[in-house]
Order: C-alpha cells, then sequence, then structure tokens
C-alpha cells in the first residue's frame, strides 16, 4: 500500500506529490546557467576590447542555448549545438583568421593599426630636452599601481606623477629623511628590489612619463630609480601631411599605406614599427617568385609530397606483407609474432622519435657501434631523409598490418579458389582478385595516411628539427615537411612572418584538400567492385 493510500484510509491530507522531472529540470537550469554566466562573461570582455564580431558570436549563441534548452523539441539541436560551438571556434574562425592573415603584411613590425604604431615610434624615439632639468623621484604605489612622488628642484614642490598628470601632495603628507623626500602618507615608497622582484610593478614604472608640457610634448623619463629628466618624443605626428616628423633634423616620414610603414623618401628608411595593412595576394606571390623564399619553399614542397607518398606506401606495403605471411596456414607461432609486430604501434611518437635520435647518433649511437662505423644518418641531407622514412616505416607499418589482417578476412575464399580453377597462379590471383577487394577497405585509410603524413610535424621535429641545415635556419632544412617550415616562418623570434606563413597554411590545406577529395573519389569507383 504505497503512502497516499495509507494517508487516505487513516484520513490523513494525502502528501503532495513532487511535478516529474523536477530535478531534471533544476539540473538543466544549473547548467545552462553557468553556460549563460560563461558566455556573458566572454561577451563582456569582448565588448570591452571592442572586439564586435566576438560580441555578436556570443550573443547568438547566448540566445541559441536558452532557445534551444528552454523549448519542447529541437531535440537533435540539443546534442548539436555544443559540438556546432566548437566548430565555429577552433576550425571556420581559425580556418578563416588564417585565410585573412594569408593577405596581410602581418608579422614583426607590423602587429597593429596605424594609430598604436604611431604611439609606439614615439614613446620608442625619447631625445632629453636641451637644458632641461633633472628631477629627485621616489617610486611609489598604493593598490598595486605605481606612481612617481616627483620633487620639483626649483620650488621644492612634491607632486604625484602619472600618466594622466601631476597632482599637488599636502605638505604635512610628505616624509621625509632630513631634506630628502622619501615617501608620501597613504602610498609604499618602492626601492629597486622591490621593483626588480615584481615584473608588473617594474613595467609600470618603465612605463611613466607625466607630462610636463603637453603643447611642446615634455614629459618626465625616470633614469634611474632616484632621477627623471625633461625629456621629449624624437617624432611628432603631422596629421596634415600624415607623416611622422623628426623633431631634431626635421625629416618628414611620409605614411606608405601600402606597405604600413613611415617612409623617408630621400634615404628609403622606415620607422619601426608599422601597422597591418593588406597586400593583396603578395605572399602568394613571393612563395614562387621571390628567389630566397622560393630557394627554400619548392625543395621543401617537393620533399613533403616525396615523404607522404613514400610513406603511405611503404607503410601499406610492408603491412600488408606481413598480414599475408602471418595469414599462411603453416606458420607457427602467430599469436607471438602478432603480438611483437604491434609493440611500435602502442608506443608515444614523441618518445620513439627520442630514442631513434639516440640510437642514429653519429658518435654515441648504438647502430653506429654495431656497425663499427661513424654514418652520419640525421647530419647528412640523404641519409637523414632516408633515415626519417625509416623511423616512419617502423611506427607506421603495425597500424596497416592490423588493417590488412582484418581486410583479408573478408575477402571471400570461393572467389579465390575460382581464380586458382581457371588456371590463375597465386600472384595473379592476388593482383587480380585480392588486392582489388582489400582495396576497397583500406583505400580510404590510405588518403587519410597521405594527409596525415603531409603535415607530421611531430615526427620530423623529435628526429630531426628539419635539419640538417646548410645556412640558416629559416632558409629550411633537408627533412623540412611545409608544416615545419610555416611553423618556424611564423614563429622565429627576430622574424615573425605570419602573413607569409599564413598562406603556406592556405596552400597546404588546398593541397590536402585536393588530393583528399580526388582519393575518395576513386575510392567510390572502388567499391564498385566489392558489389
Amino acid at each position: 500500500m504505497t503512502d497516499t493510500a495509507a494517508a487516505v484510509q487513516d484520513g490523513r491530507e494525502a502528501p503532495a506529490s513532487r511535478p516529474p522531472g523536477a530535478g531534471n529540470m533544476l539540473i538543466k537550469i544549473i547548467l545552462v546557467g553557468l553556460i549563460d554566466a560563461l558566455l556573458i562573461w566572454c561577451l563582456a570582455q569582448a565588448w570591452t576590447a571592442g572586439w564586435w564580431p566576438a560580441v555578436v558570436f556570443f550573443a547568438i549563441v547566448l540566445i541559441a542555448v536558452n532557445a534551444i534548452y528552454f523549448t519542447k523539441g529541437n531535440l537533435p539541436l540539443k546534442y548539436l549545438i555544443p559540438g556546432l560551438v566548437f566548430l565555429v571556434v577552433y576550425q571556420l574562425f581559425t580556418m578563416f583568421f588564417t585565410g585573412y592573415l594569408s593577405f596581410t603584411n602581418y608579422g614583426t613590425g607590423h602587429f597593429d593599426d596605424k594609430d598604436a604604431a604611431i604611439v609606439a615610434i614615439q614613446a620608442s624615439n625619447v631625445v632629453p630636452v636641451e637644458g632641461g632639468q633633472e628631477y629627485a623621484v621616489v617610486p611609489i604605489e598604493q593598490d598595486g599601481t605605481v606612481s612617481m612622488l616627483v620633487t620639483d628642484p626649483t620650488t621644492g614642490n612634491v607632486r604625484i606623477g602619472t600618466n594622466e598628470g601631476f597632482t599637488d601632495v599636502p605638505p604635512g603628507d610628505v616624509q621625509r629623511d632630513g631634506e630628502r623626500v622619501t615617501g608620501v602618507s597613504g602610498y609604499q615608497s618602492l626601492n629597486l628590489a622591490g621593483l626588480s622582484g615584481n615584473p608588473d610593478l617594474k613595467a609600470q614604472w618603465d612605463a611613466l612619463n607625466p607630462p610636463i608640457n603637453a603643447e611642446q610634448g615634455t614629459y618626465l623619463r625616470a633614469i634611474s630609480i632616484t632621477r627623471a629628466r625633461e625629456a621629449k618624443s624624437g617624432f611628432t605626428y603631422d596629421e596634415a601631411q600624415d607623416a611622422m616628423i623628426n623633431t631634431q633634423t626635421n625629416e618628414v616620414y611620409p605614411a606608405n599605406n601600402e606597405d604600413g610603414a613611415f617612409v623617408n623618401s630621400a634615404s628609403g628608411q622606415s620607422l619601426n614599427p608599422g601597422w597591418t595593412v593588406g597586400v593583396g595576394v603578395d605572399n602568394y606571390v613571393k612563395l614562387f617568385t621571390d628567389p630566397t623564399i622560393r630557394s627554400a619553399f619548392l625543395p621543401i614542397l617537393l620533399w613533403t609530397f616525396a615523404f607522404a607518398i613514400l610513406t603511405t606506401l611503404l607503410n601499406f606495403s610492408l603491412g600488408l606483407a606481413l598480414a599475408l605471411i602471418l595469414q599462411e596456414r603453416r606458420m607457427r607461432g602467430k599469436g607471438i609474432y602478432r603480438v611483437i609486430l604491434i609493440i611500435p604501434y602502442g608506443l608515444p611518437v614523441i618518445l620513439t622519435a627520442l630514442v631513434w635520435q639516440g640510437m642514429l647518433n653519429q658518435d654515441f649511437g648504438i647502430i653506429n657501434q654495431i656497425l663499427g662505423t661513424a654514418v652520419p644518418w640525421l647530419n647528412d641531407q640523404w641519409l637523414a631523409k632516408f633515415s626519417v622514412l625509416m623511423v616512419n616505416l617502423w611506427l607506421g607499418f603495425p597500424y596497416f598490418f592490423l588493417v590488412c589482417s582484418g581486410a583479408l578476412t573478408s575477402v571471400p575464399a570461393d572467389l579465390k579458389e575460382a581464380a586458382f580453377v581457371d588456371g590463375a597462379s597465386s600472384r595473379h590471383a592476388f593482383r587480380t582478385v585480392v588486392l582489388p577487394l582489400l582495396l576497397v577497405a583500406t583505400a580510404p585509410l590510405l588518403v587519410t595516411t597521405f594527409a596525415f603524413n603531409f603535415n607530421n610535424y611531430t615526427l620530423i621535429q623529435m628526429l630531426t628539427g628539419g635539419g640538417p641545415f646548410s645556412g640558416s635556419t629559416i632558409n629550411g632544412g633537408a627533412t623540412d615537411l611545409l608544416i615545419n617550415y610555416t611553423l618556424r616562418v611564423a614563429f622565429t623570434p627576430a622574424s615573425q612572418q605570419m602573413g607569409l606563413a599564413s598562406a603556406i597554411a592556405m596552400l597546404i590545406f588546398v593541397i590536402v584538400g585536393s588530393v583528399s577529395a580526388y582519393g575518395f573519389r576513386l575510392t567510390r569507383k572502388l567499391e564498385e567492385i566489392g558489389r
């Protein structure tokens, strides 16, 4: 008897039953509320940064999440919306942003817009004011913000200086050690150790430039933690001419909006930094016309194709050969051999590459010790390429061994017997019957293996680092794949050519996409064989 029936029999009021699904609704409200909080925070951050496309995106996702999860129906969307959001953020946005960068000069010296470039040029070209005074200063800090406590050498007045201006300090709040000003009430005075031990405070102190005369562009610039000097920027921006003018020599640097830099027309000297501008298809043209870039790009492109194709063929061939051998009925100990053969597949690529790097070392490697010689496996360009292919063969053949072993068991035995009845040799039967049926199952995997090895960054980076190098690393190495070369072009500290690297990345996308599309098209034709 239920509690409700017992209550009715005893004349008591039946207890109120909880609505069905109330617990699920509560969990849904909590989870969606957490997601809403995250989205609102992201939206606020994007709004503050003025990143309007992101503001629109987060607003749409916020509305969509609540509309989908708090309305009946839309069951497929309830499962699809998380994946769609991550697809947009991590795939589509990355792809479109990379495509956009490939049409710009984004890179070292061109990371920001024109206004930021003007400010940076003025801040990095500081000259002392002729006849300017020196001031006694003290670094002070309040609530994590660093200011400059300045003592006027003429009047003795004490003021607090920030990048916005000066604030007078009442005499009673000034802290002194004899005649020397040491601090001010409400602030903590900082010494050299205090600044050096806190990078954030040190950066704020270095960026302090309290203005003295806004019209003349003079300000105080610290030359130590106790002294500051009147200074001004060596350049001023003339909006009418759209140019930077050297305040000492009066040289004019007009803005070149095609290259994104201020360039002196007489000397050809450009000011650093510049700003990001669109360059059309110049980055793509450079890959094939600029002698310096072309000399590195074209050999790397050819080697990338060779590496991906040879790796795919070698791994498939060895995997298939071993699968055929272990399919032989007279073979003993098949289980043991299978376990041994798949061991390389279970080891991490990074660990395996590092082990092989040590084994192939010219001076201390175990392979050269066994051979009793000093073969430069990783130091000669052709031997390095051979070594990379062999190591990748060691890593990749177990995959195709497993795939081919499974695919061979699905080949109908009566077809092979029919071929033998017709007088076909074992080799002819394999080529005309077994291999076509095997390719039906493995062709898509061959396509994906090619695409993977076309961008096999990890193996190359761990084993050879892209080398050996005949010159600078930025010019590419003998075993560099396009992806390794692209990352080096994009992130070499001295010269980050992200626009050019993005162009190479888009070219990789087109190549891999085209080859994959063609490969899958051939795969559909092979499927007709298995019908």
